[in-house]
């Protein structure tokens, strides 16, 4: 009797070691897969480009769900770089799949201007134009829980690379409706040097046209393998080493 009861001891501690589920530091074993593509037909990823009321909802949730306490656990838990990746995941399950579009929801989604303005030769500061319909305190709070630190030299502070997110989307939206490279970094280099001699407090930035570069990697990507997540671009420091010329 008493040696049966060593072999079921021994034999329950053995499964016990065995199981992935015995109380084991998750955090140390890297975070889990992004959500799940859902299963979606051709026709609705076809058809969902044509119903811009919708795609518009569906900036505003992905604004919503940015500001909702399961994207802050997320980015506390298993750091920027997923929670982008899920952020880029919801955006798609909106989109119904529509990779184009969910980009575009992701760019818009992320955004952290709530205005332009723009000054022209001998006039100055003259047009302003919204970039978001939120309320001043709705914008706020939906840009201080953006991510900022997605890349290795990201810099220390709340704010980080916030401003980067709206460069990395839009970029990768334009390459992946072009199909190429070359017309969204034309785009992205004309936006740039547009913002440095015409946009009010604007400046010509290297990090940006990496943000720019790293997108438009990350559609390449993604037009070869629709599972791909934007973390696979932002491994590496963003700014080029000065030490390394």
């Amino acid at each position: 009797m008493r040696k049966g009861i060593l072999l079921v001891t021994a034999a329950l501690i053995l499964i016990w070691r065995a199981s992935p589920c015995r109380g084991q530091d998750t955090a140390a074993s890297g975070p889990p897969a992004p959500p799940a593509l859902e299963d979606v037909s051709p026709l609705q990823e076809a058809v969902f480009p044509l119903l811009i009321p919708l795609i518009f909802n569906n900036v505003q949730e992905l604004k919503r769900k940015i500001c909702d306490d399961e994207f802050a656990r997320i980015r506390k838990r298993w750091g920027d770089r997923y929670a982008i990746d899920v952020l880029f995941r919801w955006s798609e399950q909106l989109c119904w799949n529509n990779r184009a579009i969910a980009l575009f929801v992701a760019f818009l989604a992320t955004i952290e201007h709530r205005r332009v303005g723009f000054r022209l030769p001998l006039l100055g500061p003259l047009i302003w134009l919204p970039l978001s319909g939120e309320f001043a305190d709705e914008f706020q709070e939906r840009v201080a829980l953006l991510p900022a630190h997605m890349f290795p030299d990201s810099p220390a502070g709340d704010y980080g690379d916030k401003d980067k997110l709206q460069h990395f989307f839009g970029s990768a939206f334009l390459d992946y409706v072009f199909g190429g490279s070359d017309p969204a970094e034309r785009v992205g280099d004309f936006i740039e040097w547009g913002e440095d001699a015409f946009v009010i407090e604007g400046s010509y930035d290297i990090r940006d046209l990496e943000a720019n570069h790293r997108g438009r990697c990350f559609a390449e990507r993604l037009r070869i393998d629709h599972t791909a997540i934007p973390s696979a671009e932002m491994s590496t420091p963003l700014a080029p080493d000065p030490a390394a010329r």
